[in-house]
């Protein structure tokens, strides 16, 4: 039997996503070499924090906090990335798939919140972050192609 999350429980857990997702793109563009792919990775870190920003006044009237820092999966991301940027090759290639399969993995998570417990009042900012999500997703595709 699946565990029942609180609001805050789900709140909470979009905030350390996004949190993961600022600390990953910042990881990704300390380590890329294109300068298209560093501005984006430095771009999507600073949106990442601005919707954490976003959450966290709604986790705190739930009753939650905000421990910055992510957590121990997405420490675990970054690790990897840090890893792949001193294998020999295509360190701006890897670091991509990485940060490709980072968004899908907080896409998903936005998308199992809108379907699961959410408070009315923080359904449309949800909603409005998980789009530019899938739009970021799309443009970190695009800047893939030139290195594929």
């Amino acid at each position: 039997m699946a565990e029942q999350r609180t609001e805050r429980d789900v709140l909470h857990h979009l905030v350390n996503v996004c949190e993961n997702g600022a600390l990953g793109f910042t990881t990704a563009a300390k380590h890329v070499k294109g300068p298209r792919l560093k501005a984006l990775f430095e771009e999507l870190s600073a949106e990442r924090t601005r919707f954490v920003e976003a959450l966290t006044p709604h986790l705190l009237r739930l009753g939650g906090r905000n421990d910055p820092g992510g957590t121990s999966a997405g420490s675990l991301h970054r690790g990897l990335m840090e890893l792949g940027s001193l294998v020999p090759g295509n360190h701006d290639h890897h670091l991509v798939i990485e940060a490709k399969r980072g968004e899908q993995l907080a896409i998903d998570a936005y998308n199992e919140a809108l379907s699961g417990m959410l408070p009315p009042t923080v359904i449309e900012l949800v909603e409005q972050q998980r789009d530019a999500m899938i739009s970021d997703s799309d443009r970190i595709r695009t800047v893939d192609m030139g290195y594929e």
